[in-house]
């Protein structure tokens, strides 16, 4: 009998365990690390509340560090500044961001 109960309590523990982690997810996030033709690096970040590029020293670049995020309603306008944009979406409800380095050059897509 105390088996059997010791048992029932194991699994009971584990099925609390396994609703619990269930129930709350960690938060999703995504990221990006290129260089351009010219030797410029850049780094981006993306989770629901906070997206980001930023541009590292090197390289013979003058682009800017761009980005934008799509919400429920659609893409917001670019942003862009020399050294890191960042968008705080105080909402947390960014579905998609686009990060570049330069206004013509490649877009790079995360998915938080």
């Amino acid at each position: 009998m105390r088996n059997r109960l010791r048992l029932g309590a194991a699994v009971l523990a584990a099925s609390f365990a396994a609703v619990i982690a269930v129930g709350s997810p960690a938060a999703a996030s995504d990221e990006e690390f290129w260089t351009r033709s010219c030797g410029s690096k850049y780094y981006a970040f993306s989770d629901e509340w906070t997206s980001w590029t930023k541009k590292y020293s090197g390289g013979s670049c003058s682009g800017d560090a761009w980005v934008r995020i799509k919400i429920s309603s659609g893409w917001l306008p670019w942003r862009h500044a020399s050294g890191q944009m960042t968008i705080e979406n105080t909402r947390g409800n960014t579905v998609l961001s686009e990060h570049k380095g330069c206004a013509d050059c490649k877009v790079y897509l995360l998915i938080p």
